[in-house]
């Protein structure tokens, strides 16, 4: 039994489907002509996977000067200034949803799984949990997730927690300049960050999170 089959195995009723699938062209592509060998090995030898939650930084220098960061940089971004960073961590499930102007390309150092659902379903800054698919990124693999895709940090798939290096036009994730209610957005959090996150997510809330993800939770079971 593969891993897609585990996954689907320990997770049903729920599907998890692949990103090589046709199911996955609305979100995204996967890109297979970039060499991300030395890449990923520097990323496993200096990066830390926390033993619980979620770790992002949203640019890091030394990945930033590998070169097939500048290829990327090129082919899907048209040569506009980007940043790479990384998340690793051991997410299990649902907890918000996030969108972007521009595409996130993410590199996957070991196996994960994206749960996301479209920006057109967003209905007065409020999204149905329900439209949420789940997605199956092999590691050693490089994906583009498009602007109008709403994802958050992955899942993992076992116990090791999972590690990702995630490409963003420049400044995003960064604080926002100019503080205030955001009546325009109520979505925005940080510098192109759109976030929305589930009634449960209290302290989220209370720092000022929209509270627009309705519906069950759904949560990934690692093999």
């Amino acid at each position: 039994m593969n891993t897609m089959e585990r996954l689907n195995q320990v997770n049903a009723p729920q599907v998890i489907q692949e990103v090589m699938s046709e199911a996955f062209r609305p979100y995204g592509r996967l890109m297979t002509h970039f060499n991300t060998i030395e890449l990923i090995k520097y990323a496993k030898e200096t990066t830390i996977v926390p033993n619980q939650g979620n770790h992002y930084v949203p640019s890091v220098a030394e990945l930033e000067a590998f070169g097939v960061i500048h290829r990327i940089q090129d082919e899907v971004y048209g040569q506009l200034p980007i940043q790479a960073g990384f998340c690793a961590g051991q997410n299990t499930g649902l907890t918000g949803l996030e969108y972007h102007q521009g595409s996130e390309v993410v590199i996957a150092a070991t196996d994960c799984i994206h749960l996301v659902g479209k920006v057109q379903d967003i209905e007065n800054n409020t999204y149905d949990s329900e439209n949420v698919q789940a997605f199956f990124q092999p590691k050693n693999t490089v994906v583009e997730l498009y602007s109008t895709t709403l994802h958050y940090a992955p899942c993992k798939v076992d116990s090791e927690g999972y590690l990702t290096m995630v490409i963003l036009p420049a400044g995003t994730n960064m604080p926002l300049e100019i503080s205030g209610d955001h009546q325009g957005n109520p979505l925005l959090t940080k510098k192109n960050k759109f976030l929305m996150v589930h009634g449960s997510q209290t302290e989220k809330i209370a720092a000022g999170v929209h509270p627009g993800l309705h519906g069950k939770l759904m949560n990934i079971s690692s093999i």
